[in-house]
Protein backbone atom coordinates (compact mmCIF):
# COMPACT_ATOMS: atom_id res chain seq x y z
CA UNK A 1 0.00 0.00 0.00
CA UNK A 2 1.22 3.29 -0.84
CA UNK A 3 2.22 5.75 1.88
CA UNK A 4 2.34 9.35 1.68
CA UNK A 5 4.59 11.90 3.66
CA UNK A 6 5.12 15.54 4.02
CA UNK A 7 8.58 17.51 4.00
CA UNK A 8 10.06 20.70 3.10
CA UNK A 9 13.70 20.60 1.49
CA UNK A 10 14.70 24.16 1.87
CA UNK A 11 15.62 26.82 4.40
CA UNK A 12 13.47 29.93 3.15
CA UNK A 13 11.41 31.88 5.15
CA UNK A 14 8.66 30.38 2.59
CA UNK A 15 9.54 26.98 2.09
CA UNK A 16 7.44 24.74 -0.06
CA UNK A 17 5.60 21.92 1.46
CA UNK A 18 6.13 18.46 -0.77
CA UNK A 19 4.27 15.91 -0.29
CA UNK A 20 5.80 12.06 -1.00
CA UNK A 21 3.93 9.14 -2.40
CA UNK A 22 5.61 5.89 -1.95
CA UNK A 23 4.58 3.00 -3.91
CA UNK A 24 7.35 0.86 -3.12
CA UNK A 25 11.50 1.24 -3.32
CA UNK A 26 11.43 1.91 -7.49
CA UNK A 27 8.67 3.92 -6.98
CA UNK A 28 8.41 7.33 -5.19
CA UNK A 29 7.05 10.37 -6.17
CA UNK A 30 6.76 13.91 -4.72
CA UNK A 31 5.25 16.88 -6.03
CA UNK A 32 4.66 20.35 -4.18
CA UNK A 33 1.72 20.51 -2.23
CA UNK A 34 0.77 24.48 -2.50
CA UNK A 35 1.46 25.02 1.32
CA UNK A 36 4.25 26.78 2.61
CA UNK A 37 5.91 27.00 5.55
CA UNK A 38 8.75 28.63 7.85
CA UNK A 39 11.49 25.94 8.48
CA UNK A 40 11.23 26.71 11.80
CA UNK A 41 7.74 25.93 12.39
CA UNK A 42 8.60 22.59 11.06
CA UNK A 43 9.19 19.30 12.67
CA UNK A 44 10.90 17.01 10.03
CA UNK A 45 10.59 13.60 12.04
CA UNK A 46 6.91 14.04 12.37
CA UNK A 47 6.39 15.54 8.83
CA UNK A 48 4.34 18.18 10.56
CA UNK A 49 4.30 21.98 11.29
CA UNK A 50 4.74 22.40 15.09
CA UNK A 51 1.28 23.54 16.70
CA UNK A 52 2.18 26.08 18.32
CA UNK A 53 -0.28 28.54 17.39
CA UNK A 54 -3.54 28.50 15.67
CA UNK A 55 -2.45 29.69 12.25
CA UNK A 56 -0.15 26.38 12.19
CA UNK A 57 -2.71 24.21 13.92
CA UNK A 58 -5.06 24.88 11.12
CA UNK A 59 -2.49 24.28 8.80
CA UNK A 60 -2.20 20.98 10.08
CA UNK A 61 -5.21 20.33 10.06
CA UNK A 62 -5.67 20.93 6.30
CA UNK A 63 -2.55 19.04 5.58
CA UNK A 64 -4.02 15.80 7.10
CA UNK A 65 -7.19 16.39 5.36
CA UNK A 66 -4.94 17.09 2.32
CA UNK A 67 -3.66 13.92 2.67
CA UNK A 68 -7.13 11.97 3.41
CA UNK A 69 -8.05 13.38 0.02
CA UNK A 70 -5.21 11.48 -1.74
CA UNK A 71 -5.64 8.26 0.32
CA UNK A 72 -9.03 8.02 -0.79
CA UNK A 73 -8.13 9.10 -4.47
CA UNK A 74 -5.58 6.50 -4.77
CA UNK A 75 -8.19 3.26 -2.95
CA UNK A 76 -10.41 4.65 -6.20
CA UNK A 77 -7.69 4.17 -8.78
CA UNK A 78 -6.14 0.73 -7.46
CA UNK A 79 -10.12 -0.46 -7.59
CA UNK A 80 -10.25 1.01 -11.29
CA UNK A 81 -7.03 -0.37 -12.08
CA UNK A 82 -5.69 2.98 -13.15
CA UNK A 83 -1.81 3.79 -13.30
CA UNK A 84 -0.24 5.61 -9.97
CA UNK A 85 2.64 7.33 -11.17
CA UNK A 86 3.98 11.19 -10.69
CA UNK A 87 1.62 12.30 -13.48
CA UNK A 88 -1.19 11.04 -11.30
CA UNK A 89 -0.38 12.59 -7.68
CA UNK A 90 -0.01 16.04 -9.86
CA UNK A 91 -3.53 15.57 -11.16
CA UNK A 92 -4.73 14.75 -7.92
CA UNK A 93 -3.65 17.91 -6.26
CA UNK A 94 -4.87 19.84 -8.59
CA UNK A 95 -8.09 18.58 -8.14
CA UNK A 96 -8.14 19.00 -4.56
CA UNK A 97 -6.44 22.80 -4.77
CA UNK A 98 -9.62 23.40 -7.40
CA UNK A 99 -7.00 24.40 -10.41
CA UNK A 100 -8.26 23.34 -13.54
CA UNK A 101 -8.22 20.01 -13.82
CA UNK A 102 -6.08 18.45 -17.28
CA UNK A 103 -9.12 16.67 -18.83
CA UNK A 104 -7.71 13.29 -20.11
CA UNK A 105 -8.11 14.50 -23.98
CA UNK A 106 -5.97 17.36 -23.03
CA UNK A 107 -3.10 14.70 -22.77
CA UNK A 108 -1.52 13.82 -26.38
CA UNK A 109 -1.51 10.10 -26.27
CA UNK A 110 -4.81 9.79 -25.01
CA UNK A 111 -6.04 12.18 -27.89
CA UNK A 112 -4.53 10.19 -30.48
CA UNK A 113 -6.38 6.79 -29.40
CA UNK A 114 -9.20 8.89 -28.95
CA UNK A 115 -8.67 9.97 -32.76
CA UNK A 116 -7.75 6.94 -33.85
CA UNK A 117 -10.81 4.99 -32.30
CA UNK A 118 -13.08 7.82 -34.10
CA UNK A 119 -11.17 7.39 -37.28
CA UNK A 120 -14.12 5.52 -39.25
CA UNK A 121 -16.39 9.07 -38.29
CA UNK A 122 -13.75 11.61 -39.57
CA UNK A 123 -13.81 13.41 -43.02
CA UNK A 124 -11.27 11.97 -45.31
CA UNK A 125 -9.55 13.63 -48.47
CA UNK A 126 -12.68 12.44 -50.67
CA UNK A 127 -14.75 14.58 -48.99
CA UNK A 128 -16.40 11.67 -47.80
CA UNK A 129 -16.28 10.28 -44.28
CA UNK A 130 -13.86 7.01 -42.92
CA UNK A 131 -10.15 7.24 -42.82
CA UNK A 132 -8.45 4.80 -44.96
CA UNK A 133 -6.56 1.99 -43.47
CA UNK A 134 -3.06 2.92 -44.26
CA UNK A 135 -3.87 6.35 -42.64
CA UNK A 136 -4.88 4.87 -39.39
CA UNK A 137 -2.12 2.55 -39.77
CA UNK A 138 0.56 5.99 -39.59
CA UNK A 139 -1.60 7.54 -36.96
CA UNK A 140 -1.01 4.21 -34.97
CA UNK A 141 2.90 4.06 -35.76
CA UNK A 142 2.59 7.72 -35.05
CA UNK A 143 1.14 6.83 -31.90
CA UNK A 144 3.93 4.49 -30.91
CA UNK A 145 6.83 6.60 -31.99
CA UNK A 146 4.91 9.62 -29.25
CA UNK A 147 5.09 7.02 -26.61
CA UNK A 148 8.88 6.09 -27.38
CA UNK A 149 9.63 9.53 -26.90
CA UNK A 150 7.93 10.01 -24.01
CA UNK A 151 9.48 6.83 -22.10
CA UNK A 152 13.45 7.42 -23.75
CA UNK A 153 13.76 11.48 -23.11
CA UNK A 154 12.31 10.67 -18.99
CA UNK A 155 9.25 13.04 -20.14
CA UNK A 156 6.32 13.15 -18.53
CA UNK A 157 2.99 12.85 -20.47
CA UNK A 158 2.85 14.95 -23.03
CA UNK A 159 -0.49 17.36 -23.27
CA UNK A 160 -1.46 19.19 -26.10
CA UNK A 161 -0.96 22.47 -25.37
CA UNK A 162 2.81 21.23 -24.43
CA UNK A 163 3.18 20.72 -28.56
CA UNK A 164 5.38 23.81 -29.27
CA UNK A 165 7.82 23.97 -32.42
CA UNK A 166 10.71 23.45 -29.43
CA UNK A 167 8.99 20.40 -28.50
CA UNK A 168 8.42 18.87 -32.29
CA UNK A 169 12.00 19.92 -32.96
CA UNK A 170 13.44 17.78 -29.80
CA UNK A 171 11.02 14.61 -31.08
CA UNK A 172 12.09 15.31 -34.67
CA UNK A 173 15.97 14.80 -33.42
CA UNK A 174 14.99 11.75 -31.45
CA UNK A 175 13.50 10.28 -34.79
CA UNK A 176 16.60 10.79 -36.73
CA UNK A 177 18.42 9.40 -33.88
CA UNK A 178 17.10 5.96 -34.18
CA UNK A 179 17.88 6.00 -37.49
CA UNK A 180 14.58 6.86 -39.65
CA UNK A 181 14.62 8.52 -42.85
CA UNK A 182 14.14 12.25 -43.55
CA UNK A 183 10.72 11.86 -44.92
CA UNK A 184 9.61 9.54 -42.11
CA UNK A 185 10.53 11.67 -39.82
CA UNK A 186 8.46 14.50 -41.84
CA UNK A 187 5.58 12.11 -41.84
CA UNK A 188 5.46 12.12 -38.22
CA UNK A 189 5.86 15.83 -37.46
CA UNK A 190 3.11 15.83 -39.85
CA UNK A 191 0.78 13.97 -37.91
CA UNK A 192 1.58 15.94 -35.18
CA UNK A 193 0.97 18.95 -36.27
CA UNK A 194 -2.51 17.48 -37.70
CA UNK A 195 -3.71 16.29 -34.37
CA UNK A 196 -2.84 19.52 -33.00
CA UNK A 197 -4.95 21.34 -35.53
CA UNK A 198 -7.82 18.87 -34.93
CA UNK A 199 -7.47 19.29 -31.39
CA UNK A 200 -8.44 23.03 -31.70
CA UNK A 201 -11.20 22.45 -33.35
CA UNK A 202 -12.72 20.81 -31.27
CA UNK A 203 -11.88 23.48 -27.92
CA UNK A 204 -8.84 21.65 -26.46
CA UNK A 205 -6.14 24.22 -25.30
CA UNK A 206 -3.07 24.65 -28.09
CA UNK A 207 0.46 26.17 -27.85
CA UNK A 208 -0.04 29.11 -29.05
CA UNK A 209 2.58 29.01 -31.53
CA UNK A 210 2.22 24.88 -32.96
CA UNK A 211 1.52 26.23 -36.25
CA UNK A 212 5.02 27.09 -36.96
CA UNK A 213 6.15 23.52 -36.62
CA UNK A 214 8.47 22.79 -39.59
CA UNK A 215 7.45 19.66 -41.80
CA UNK A 216 10.33 19.05 -43.96
CA UNK A 217 9.86 16.51 -46.65
CA UNK A 218 12.35 15.23 -48.40
CA UNK A 219 12.31 15.67 -52.50
CA UNK A 220 13.44 12.48 -54.03
CA UNK A 221 16.23 12.24 -56.21
CA UNK A 222 15.71 12.05 -60.07
CA UNK A 223 17.55 9.28 -60.03
CA UNK A 224 15.83 7.38 -57.18
CA UNK A 225 12.80 7.36 -59.29
CA UNK A 226 12.47 3.67 -60.83
CA UNK A 227 10.47 2.85 -63.84
CA UNK A 228 10.59 0.13 -66.74
CA UNK A 229 10.84 1.56 -69.89
CA UNK A 230 9.17 0.13 -73.33
CA UNK A 231 12.13 -2.25 -74.33
CA UNK A 232 12.18 -3.77 -70.18
CA UNK A 233 8.46 -4.27 -70.33
CA UNK A 234 8.84 -6.00 -73.44
CA UNK A 235 11.84 -8.26 -72.02
CA UNK A 236 9.69 -9.14 -69.07
CA UNK A 237 7.10 -9.97 -71.20
CA UNK A 238 8.53 -12.72 -73.31
CA UNK A 239 10.43 -14.30 -70.22
CA UNK A 240 9.39 -17.64 -69.49
CA UNK A 241 8.40 -18.17 -66.50
CA UNK A 242 7.17 -21.42 -64.60
CA UNK A 243 5.05 -20.53 -61.43
CA UNK A 244 1.67 -19.35 -61.54
CA UNK A 245 2.61 -16.61 -58.83
CA UNK A 246 5.00 -14.83 -60.93
CA UNK A 247 2.66 -15.29 -64.32
CA UNK A 248 -0.21 -13.98 -62.44
CA UNK A 249 1.58 -10.70 -61.03
CA UNK A 250 3.52 -10.92 -64.81
CA UNK A 251 -0.42 -10.07 -65.85
CA UNK A 252 -1.13 -7.31 -62.81
CA UNK A 253 2.57 -5.47 -63.74
CA UNK A 254 2.20 -5.52 -67.77
CA UNK A 255 -1.93 -3.87 -66.96
CA UNK A 256 -0.16 -1.22 -64.36
CA UNK A 257 2.26 0.02 -66.85
CA UNK A 258 -0.36 0.40 -69.70
CA UNK A 259 -3.23 2.05 -67.28
CA UNK A 260 -1.30 4.19 -64.94
CA UNK A 261 -2.70 3.34 -61.58
CA UNK A 262 -1.27 3.10 -58.00
CA UNK A 263 -0.74 -0.42 -57.09
CA UNK A 264 -3.93 -0.34 -54.21
CA UNK A 265 -6.21 0.23 -57.20
CA UNK A 266 -5.21 -1.91 -59.80
CA UNK A 267 -5.09 -4.83 -58.03
CA UNK A 268 -8.96 -4.01 -57.30
CA UNK A 269 -9.37 -3.91 -60.83
CA UNK A 270 -12.58 -6.71 -62.36
CA UNK A 271 -14.62 -7.42 -64.84
CA UNK A 272 -17.00 -4.67 -63.10
CA UNK A 273 -14.52 -2.22 -64.40
CA UNK A 274 -14.79 -3.12 -67.74
CA UNK A 275 -16.86 -1.31 -70.66
CA UNK A 276 -16.89 0.51 -73.87
CA UNK A 277 -18.18 3.93 -74.85
CA UNK A 278 -18.57 4.28 -78.77
CA UNK A 279 -16.65 0.87 -79.23
CA UNK A 280 -13.80 2.23 -77.42
CA UNK A 281 -13.06 0.19 -74.22
CA UNK A 282 -12.74 1.63 -70.84
CA UNK A 283 -11.94 1.07 -67.38
CA UNK A 284 -13.54 3.00 -65.18
CA UNK A 285 -12.48 3.16 -61.25
CA UNK A 286 -12.78 5.47 -58.25
CA UNK A 287 -9.43 5.60 -57.00
CA UNK A 288 -9.08 5.18 -53.14
CA UNK A 289 -6.74 7.82 -52.04
CA UNK A 290 -7.99 10.75 -53.87
CA UNK A 291 -11.47 10.10 -54.18
CA UNK A 292 -11.34 10.48 -58.39
CA UNK A 293 -13.32 8.97 -61.05
CA UNK A 294 -11.19 8.07 -63.53
CA UNK A 295 -11.70 6.47 -67.24
CA UNK A 296 -8.90 4.60 -68.48
CA UNK A 297 -8.65 3.60 -72.56
CA UNK A 298 -7.68 -0.24 -72.68
CA UNK A 299 -4.42 0.42 -74.73
CA UNK A 300 -3.63 -2.93 -77.46
CA UNK A 301 -1.09 -4.16 -74.34
CA UNK A 302 -3.65 -3.99 -71.60
CA UNK A 303 -6.05 -5.29 -74.06
CA UNK A 304 -4.10 -8.40 -74.47
CA UNK A 305 -4.04 -8.90 -70.71
CA UNK A 306 -7.70 -8.82 -71.05
CA UNK A 307 -8.65 -10.81 -73.43
CA UNK A 308 -6.65 -13.66 -71.73
CA UNK A 309 -8.13 -13.73 -68.73
CA UNK A 310 -7.97 -10.69 -66.13
CA UNK A 311 -4.88 -12.35 -63.53
CA UNK A 312 -6.55 -13.28 -59.93
CA UNK A 313 -6.96 -11.06 -57.04
CA UNK A 314 -3.28 -10.74 -54.45
CA UNK A 315 -2.79 -8.51 -51.97
CA UNK A 316 -0.15 -5.61 -52.52
CA UNK A 317 2.19 -6.79 -50.24
CA UNK A 318 2.67 -10.17 -51.95
CA UNK A 319 2.54 -7.84 -55.49
CA UNK A 320 5.67 -5.90 -54.41
CA UNK A 321 6.96 -9.50 -53.64
CA UNK A 322 6.67 -10.79 -57.03
CA UNK A 323 7.60 -8.28 -58.77
CA UNK A 324 11.08 -8.73 -57.30
CA UNK A 325 11.16 -11.97 -58.46
CA UNK A 326 9.82 -11.37 -61.41
CA UNK A 327 12.48 -8.84 -62.97
CA UNK A 328 14.94 -11.17 -61.53
CA UNK A 329 13.60 -13.84 -63.95
CA UNK A 330 13.56 -11.20 -66.74
CA UNK A 331 17.33 -10.51 -65.60
CA UNK A 332 16.44 -6.76 -65.21
CA UNK A 333 19.06 -6.69 -62.96
CA UNK A 334 21.50 -3.55 -64.23
CA UNK A 335 22.91 -1.38 -61.25
CA UNK A 336 20.70 0.78 -59.99
CA UNK A 337 20.91 3.63 -57.71
CA UNK A 338 17.44 3.42 -55.25
CA UNK A 339 17.01 3.03 -52.04
CA UNK A 340 15.84 -0.55 -50.43
CA UNK A 341 14.88 -1.50 -46.71
CA UNK A 342 17.80 -2.81 -44.42
CA UNK A 343 16.71 -6.45 -43.05
CA UNK A 344 18.96 -6.02 -40.04
CA UNK A 345 17.97 -2.33 -39.38
CA UNK A 346 14.16 -2.29 -40.92
CA UNK A 347 15.41 1.15 -42.27
CA UNK A 348 15.92 2.66 -45.80
CA UNK A 349 19.01 2.58 -47.26
CA UNK A 350 20.23 4.55 -50.21
CA UNK A 351 22.77 2.27 -52.68
CA UNK A 352 23.39 1.09 -56.26
CA UNK A 353 21.42 -2.27 -56.58
CA UNK A 354 20.38 -4.87 -58.87
CA UNK A 355 17.36 -2.76 -60.59
CA UNK A 356 15.01 -5.77 -59.76
CA UNK A 357 15.20 -5.22 -56.12
CA UNK A 358 14.41 -1.70 -56.26
CA UNK A 359 10.90 -2.55 -58.14
CA UNK A 360 7.87 -2.50 -56.51
CA UNK A 361 4.30 -1.48 -57.04
CA UNK A 362 5.25 2.05 -57.75
CA UNK A 363 6.97 1.08 -60.88
CA UNK A 364 3.91 0.45 -62.43
CA UNK A 365 1.89 4.39 -62.31
CA UNK A 366 5.43 6.11 -62.43
CA UNK A 367 6.41 3.96 -65.62
CA UNK A 368 3.18 4.65 -67.30
CA UNK A 369 3.79 8.69 -66.52
CA UNK A 370 7.53 8.92 -67.57
CA UNK A 371 7.15 6.57 -71.02
CA UNK A 372 4.23 8.48 -72.17
CA UNK A 373 5.31 11.46 -71.06
CA UNK A 374 6.27 14.00 -74.34
CA UNK A 375 3.88 11.67 -76.32
CA UNK A 376 0.76 12.37 -75.00
CA UNK A 377 -0.44 15.52 -74.09
CA UNK A 378 0.45 16.23 -70.33
CA UNK A 379 -2.86 17.24 -69.42
CA UNK A 380 -4.06 13.61 -70.86
CA UNK A 381 -1.63 11.86 -68.71
CA UNK A 382 -2.88 13.61 -65.67
CA UNK A 383 -6.68 12.96 -66.21
CA UNK A 384 -5.15 9.26 -66.06
CA UNK A 385 -3.01 8.95 -62.86
CA UNK A 386 -5.24 11.41 -61.04
CA UNK A 387 -2.40 13.90 -60.01
CA UNK A 388 -3.96 17.40 -58.97
CA UNK A 389 -1.53 19.72 -61.10
CA UNK A 390 1.34 19.20 -63.42
CA UNK A 391 3.16 20.57 -60.76
CA UNK A 392 3.01 17.44 -58.63
CA UNK A 393 2.78 14.95 -62.01
CA UNK A 394 6.53 16.57 -63.01
CA UNK A 395 7.45 16.32 -59.64
CA UNK A 396 6.47 12.57 -59.58
CA UNK A 397 8.19 11.64 -62.38
CA UNK A 398 10.97 13.87 -61.94
CA UNK A 399 10.74 16.40 -64.82
CA UNK A 400 12.16 19.82 -64.31
CA UNK A 401 12.12 23.31 -65.60
CA UNK A 402 14.76 22.08 -68.36
CA UNK A 403 12.77 19.20 -69.80
CA UNK A 404 9.53 21.31 -70.32
CA UNK A 405 11.80 23.72 -72.61
CA UNK A 406 13.10 20.89 -74.65
CA UNK A 407 9.74 19.31 -75.09
CA UNK A 408 8.15 22.43 -76.46
CA UNK A 409 11.09 22.88 -78.64
CA UNK A 410 10.37 19.32 -79.64
CA UNK A 411 6.91 20.06 -80.37
CA UNK A 412 7.53 23.45 -82.29
CA UNK A 413 9.85 21.43 -84.54
CA UNK A 414 7.15 18.68 -85.24
CA UNK A 415 4.76 21.45 -85.92
CA UNK A 416 7.13 23.17 -88.59
CA UNK A 417 8.21 19.84 -90.23
CA UNK A 418 4.15 19.02 -90.64
CA UNK A 419 3.31 22.21 -91.95
CA UNK A 420 6.33 21.93 -94.72
CA UNK A 421 4.94 18.75 -96.01
CA UNK A 422 1.44 19.48 -95.62
CA UNK A 423 0.75 19.66 -99.52
CA UNK A 424 -2.25 22.05 -98.34
CA UNK A 425 0.37 24.13 -97.43
CA UNK A 426 2.12 24.33 -100.55
CA UNK A 427 -1.03 25.02 -102.47
CA UNK A 428 -2.01 27.70 -100.06
CA UNK A 429 1.13 29.29 -100.57
CA UNK A 430 1.02 29.35 -104.58
CA UNK A 431 -2.37 30.50 -104.29
CA UNK A 432 -0.86 33.52 -102.34
CA UNK A 433 1.64 34.34 -104.70
CA UNK A 434 -0.61 34.40 -107.91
Amino acid sequence: MATFKFLIQSKSKSANIYIRMSIDRNNVFKRKTGFVINPKDWSASKGSPHPNDEVLKNLKTDLNNFRNKLEVALNKSNTEGHITNGDWLQEQIDAINNRTPIEELDILEKYVEEFIKNAHKRKNQKGGVGLSDSRVKSYQTFLNKMVGFQEKKNKKKIHIRDVSPALAEDFKDWLEEQGYSTNYVAKNIDNLKTICRDAEKNRIETHPDYQLIEVDYEKIPTEFIITLSFKELEKIKNTKLKHTALINSRKWLILGCYTGQRGSDLLDITENNLSSIDGMKIIELEQQKTGKMVIIPVLPEAEEIINSGLPYKISLQKFNNHLKDLCKEAEIDQPTKGRKRNKETNLMQEGVYPKYELIGSHVCRRSFATNYYGKIPTPILIGITGHSTERMFLKYIGKIALDNAKQMYEYVNKLREQESQDPRKHLSVVKTAN
